[in-house]
Order: C-alpha cells, then structure tokens, then sequence
C-alpha cells in the first residue's frame, strides 16, 4: 500500500470513529435523515459555503435558514413529537398479581422484581380511577414492603409504606388498616435490623474512598496536591507529578460535569446516581427510568428529566449515539438561563457593537486589526465583568476549555454534527424548555440558535474527552477470575478530561456511583507526565493497531515510550526484557540484565565501573513479592494483595524501568483490587 492509499485509508476510519461518536450505526431515523440533507447539499455547496462559516452558531442558523438545505432539514425535523413510555394502570395490575402468585410460591426474589415493576407502571394515585381505585401505585408499594418485610430488609420496607402515604387522596379503610399493620410489623423488627446499605453505596459514604493524597489541589478542583498542570507546543495542556507518587496514591475523586445512563441499564440502575437499586421509585409521568430513592428522583426531576422525560423514547429510537445523549444532559441540567450565559462567555463578540462585530468574527491577516479586535474585546470583557461578576461566577466554564479540534474538522463532519444539534434543538422547543419557543414555520429565534450552538459545542468536545463509566461484575465462581468492566453510562470529567494518553499508563481508574477515582499504579518523580490510557494497552494490541485506534478515534499520533521503542505485547514479554537503573548516582543510563550479574560492566554514560548484581536481586525479590501477591488476590484478600504489590512495585521502579512481564502482570492485578473499592456486582439468582 502506498502513502496516499494509506492516508486514504486512515482518512476513511476517522471520518467512521468520528461518525459513531455521533450516531450508532444505521438505526434509527438520524441515518436517513443526515444522508438526505447531504445530498441535498450536495459537495460543492458544503465545501463552498457550509465549509467557510467560522462559529456554531452560524452552522445552525444555515441549516434552519440556507434554501439549500433548510427544506429537507425542516421536513423531517417538523415531524419531531413527543413520544415516551407512559404510566399504564392494567399493567401495574398484572405485575403486581404475578408477585403475588410469586410470592405464594415462595419465589420472594421474582416477587420483589415484579412488584418494583408495578410500582414502576403504575400511575400517581387517582390518575386512572376505573382500576384499582386509582391506587394502583399504593397497592404496588404495600406489595411490594411485605415482601421486603418477609426478607427482613425492614429499612427498604418502611420506604416503600412511606410513599404509600404520599397521596393527596383519603385511603380506604382497608388500605390503611393494612398499613398500619406493615408500618408496625417493620418497627418490632428495625432494632435486630443489620445494615443494609447497597455496597456501592457504602463505600461511596467512607470518607477513605474520598481522601486525596497529598492534600487537595488548590488550583485544580477534586485532584490531589501532588498534580499540576502544564501546557506544551506538541502535548497541550496535561496533568503532571508536582511531588514524589507512589503506586496506590489516590490522585483525583471527581464528580461528573454531566453523565448519562446507557439505555439498556434503565431497569437496573439510578438514572440519576447510577447505583444498582434494590427498591426503585418511577418518574411521576413516564416509565422509562427509575430512581434509587426520593432524593435522586426529586433532584432529576426538578432538572434535566422534566425535559428528557417526554422524549426519551425518541432520542433512544432516533439512532444517536450515547454522547448525543450526553450533550443534551448538558443543556437541560443548566436550563436556558444558565445555558445562555455559557454561550455569551464562549462568544466575547456577541457583547461588541453591531458595527464591531464583522471586525471580531472576519478572518484578519493584518496586525492593526488584530490589535483593534484584542482592544474591543478587552472593553467588552471588563465591562461585562463590572456588571455581571456574580453573574458569571455562577457558571463552571473548566469543561468548555478542553479541546474540540474545532480548526481540524472537516466541513462534512460540522454538517453531521449541526444536523444533531438541530434535531437536539427542535426536541427541546417540543418539550417546554423554552418559554416562548417560535413555531415550526418561524426562523428559531436568537436564544434557540445560541442553545444550538451551545449544543453542537458538545457535540465536538464530547467526541475526545468523555468516559466511559463502569461497574465491575465479579465472576461466578471467584472475586477476580472471571471479573471484567461492566459498561453502564458515559459522563464528563474536567479534571480527568485534561489527563493525556500513554499506551503504558501510571494511573488506574475506577468509579463509586458516576464520581471518577483515578489511582497511581507506579512510582512516578516530580515533572514525570501523569497519563491515563484511553483504550489501547500495549500488552495486548500491536504498535500498528494503537495507532490505527487512536489516530482513527482521538486524531494524534501516539508517541508514548511503548511505542516509539515498540514493545512487545504479552506473549512475547518476558522478564528478560527488564533494563537497570544504572547504580550511579545522577546517571541516566538503563542496563540490560547481564548474563553474570556478578561481573563489573562500564556504563557508557558515566564512564565508571558498577555492578549490578544488587538491581538484579532485588528485582528477583519483586517477583518473589508479586507471586505472594498473586496468591493473595487467589484467596480473595485484596486489601492483603494491594500491601504486597504496592511495595514491591515501589521498589521494582526505583531500580529499574519496564518492560516486564511480571510487573505489568502485578500493576494490572493491582488495577483490579483498587477497583474491588467501587462499582461492584455479582449476579443473584432470583
């Protein structure tokens, strides 16, 4: 293949990386629709002029306005409706007389998830009068409590009777007979009660799995003192050690800027929190998510689902990827107020003069314009600071700083993205987000094309910066056999976001409830980069297929220590591969392992004699150590395996540098250990 093909070539897999950010495949209606509006404005059109506009805002005021386009665009858009998994009454019904005949088989497990079905179903009390009642709910939770009660999970039991007395209604005499009956059943029970906090949920309050090394960063929110962050001509901006790091070092606990529920996990998980519930609550309106408890419920509602709620079964059918999901999380958590500010902060020009405003947004070549432009905006922004200082000091901007790779995109793939952000536009103005949205034959007004714009800024940051957010499933048969990552959600750290790649990361990463942990996992120096690695490990996929991922998925090349040296992936690893810290103090230099350890050798370097028999037993006793730790993690002891293997990892770096099999076998255990602290989940048989 020749440098043109493979350029091609690489051309072709980013453009597909960059379109899966955005969409999922070829369901749903986005794929038709995108496909449409591109022939309709066909190449030259998007070269020519889609391709010259300069801001977000201009892209969507194009795509609603442009004759070229805004016909197909509008066409499908318009026919955006409402369209959600409403409450059903008769379904709350049948769940709840399957639990019963459950129940009476003594299948208690299946009972309790067909009860939480009917609490999930069932409508607010006095919605649907005709069966039941109108007390399907409150039938459901009086269920659903006995069952709890029989599980001796009293805590859970008193919940549910206290959202059966949530109701404006008189309840019948039965039903508060029956109450009262659970309600006094519960209290004999609670003082023999044991704690019956969800695991993940108990961690999540130790104050342990909260403290930072070192201290907190006064500079850099939810990161440890030891880090700060600088900024290169080649790496951009990127977390560095400003102290001494030891393996196990708790670097960074951050809560998510935004984070969004994979589709599939809304029967298990909190849509809000992302915790596995045992007792779900339902939205007041839909029944397409549950909460883990009351205050999670009220918080969604109070914000983003009141918008997301109608339209959740749209965005889910529409073919979006999950990221598209994600970027309207952002806007409808900050409501139209807060989302204003965030673009006037992210367009300076918007506050100059209309005669001024030509002058920012041109492209300039020449240094006095340049200077006239710098002069505006510096009045414009010491103005805007002297009147609206409390204002802006509302608005967390950290997340709007990361990179976008805004002057590299293509116009192609600002189309794709507009399009999304459009139909996001159009899903908001259907749903009540804005007071007075136009109506569908109307040009969106100047507060809807700033929302859009806003929008298809997600889009483009989302694309390198979000995480995936994961719980770890335990084996069957044993705590770390079998184990892996369990993907549930992706989310948005600015903290984390600013980490750069390394094939051979220094950090590990885990989660308790959506918060990030980020974990060192070697010994790392003042000034040494602090990276993470986003995806591609170089134990397991070849120097060819990283780059490939990554220059495809993340546009850059990497160039991490794995790969310019190219090392070998695991099963042609050995120890051999080990080189030696040259014992010279203030010497650079790394030694291969020598046949005979006891003869002298002359290091290039620092011109002198050494011997490196004592570097050589001491990697042997880190073998040694890690094997014990191996064993440890074999007996189902992770804190006793964490102990040995943050030792021995310690000491392996102080005297020596990878690669090395037996080292990255223990840092990667290690890795599954520090993970054992968060998200964690073995399947129950019902």
């Amino acid at each position: 293949m020749n440098l043109r093909d493979m350029e091609e070539t690489e051309g072709f897999y980013r453009t597909l990386c960059s379109l899966e950010t955005l969409r999922s495949g070829a369901k749903g209606f986005f794929h038709d629709f995108s496909e449409s509006a591109r022939q309709a404005a066909g190449e030259q059109w998007l070269t020519k002029v889609f391709g010259r506009l300069i801001n977000d805002e201009q892209r969507i005021r194009t795509i609603f306005t442009d004759t070229k386009v805004a016909g197909t665009v509008l066409e499908t858009l318009n026919r955006t409706e409402v369209l959600y998994r409403g409450k059903d009454a008769t379904a709350s019904r049948a769940r709840r007389l399957e639990g019963f005949q459950a129940a009476a088989a003594g299948e208690r497990r299946k009972a309790l998830l067909l009860f939480s079905q009917a609490v999930l179903r069932a409508p607010l009390p006095g919605k649907c009068k005709n069966i039941d009642k109108g007390f399907s709910l409150t039938l459901a939770f009086l269920a659903r409590a006995e069952i709890f009660l029989a599980l001796n999970e009293h805590t859970l039991a008193l919940e549910d009777l206290s959202f059966a007395e949530e109701t404006d209604l008189t309840l019948p005499d039965a039903l508060r007979v029956e109450l009262a009956r659970l309600k006094e059943a519960c209290e004999k029970s609670r003082a023999n009660e044991k704690s019956l906090v969800p695991l993940p949920e108990r961690r999540a309050a130790g104050s342990e799995n909260k403290r930072l090394s070192g201290g907190e960063n006064p500079q850099l929110p939810s990161a440890s003192a030891l880090l700060k962050i600088e900024e290169t001509e080649t790496a951009g901006k990127r977390a560095i050690a400003a102290d001494c790091i030891d393996p196990g070092d708790r670097l960074v606990v951050e809560p998510p800027y935004a984070a969004t529920l994979l589709p599939e996990f809304f029967g298990t998980h909190c849509h809000h929190c992302f915790d596995r519930f045992k007792a779900p609550v339902g939205c007041p309106d839909c029944s397409s998510v549950a909460f883990c408890n009351r205050k999670c419920r009220d918080t969604a509602v109070a914000s983003y689902h009141k918008y997301e709620c109608k339209i959740l079964a749209l965005l889910i059918g529409s073919g979006m990827s999950v990221l598209s999901m994600l970027a309207l999380r952002m806007a409808t958590q900050c409501q139209v107020d807060k989302c204003l500010k965030i673009s006037n902060a992210l367009n300076p020009c918007k506050a100059l003069k209309n005669e001024d405003q030509s002058l920012c947004q041109s492209k300039l070549s020449k240094s006095a314009k340049r200077r006239s432009r710098k002069k505006k905006l510096q009045e414009s922004r010491r103005e805007q600071d002297q009147n609206e200082k409390v204002e802006e000091d509302e608005i967390d901007m950290k997340v709007y700083d990361l990179v976008s790779h805004e002057k590299r995109r293509t116009a192609a793939d600002f189309f794709e993205r507009s399009l999304m952000a459009a139909f996001l536009l159009k899903c908001l103005q259907r749903v009540g987000f804005f007071e007075s949205p136009t109506r569908d034959d109307e040009i969106p007004n100047e507060e809807e094309i700033a929302i859009g714009g806003l929008l298809l800024r997600h889009l483009q940051l989302l694309q390198f910066n979000a995480h995936e957010v994961f719980e770890t499933r335990f084996g069957a048969e044993h705590r770390f056999r079998g184990s892996r990552p369990n993907y549930i959600g992706v989310a948005i750290y600015p903290t984390v976001a600013r980490f750069n790649h390394d094939c051979y990361p220094a950090v590990t990463r885990y989660f308790i409830g959506r918060s990030i942990v980020i974990r060192a996992t070697r010994s790392l120096q003042p000034g040494d980069v602090v990276a993470e690695n986003y995806g591609p490990i170089f134990t397991k996929r070849s120097l060819e297929e990283r780059r490939k991922t990554l220059t495809g998925r993340y546009w850059f090349y990497c160039e991490c220590k794995a790969c310019r040296e190219n090392w070998p992936r695991f099963e042609a690893l050995t120890n051999d591969h080990v080189r030696l810290r040259c014992p010279t103090e203030g010497c650079s230099k790394f030694h291969r392992k020598p046949r005979d350890p006891n003869k002298p050798i002359e290091c290039p370097s620092c011109r002198r004699k050494v011997e490196l028999r004592d570097p050589v037993e001491r990697v042997r006793e880190c073998e040694e150590s890690y094997a014990r730790g191996f064993a440890a993690m074999e007996e189902e002891k992770p804190e006793k395996a964490l102990e040995i293997f943050f030792e021995a990892l310690k000491r392996f770096h102080s005297v020596a540098v990878p690669p090395h099999k037996d080292t990255h076998l223990a840092e990667i255990a290690a890795s599954a250990c520090m993970a054992d602290e968060g998200n964690v989940y073995r399947i129950e048989s019902l």
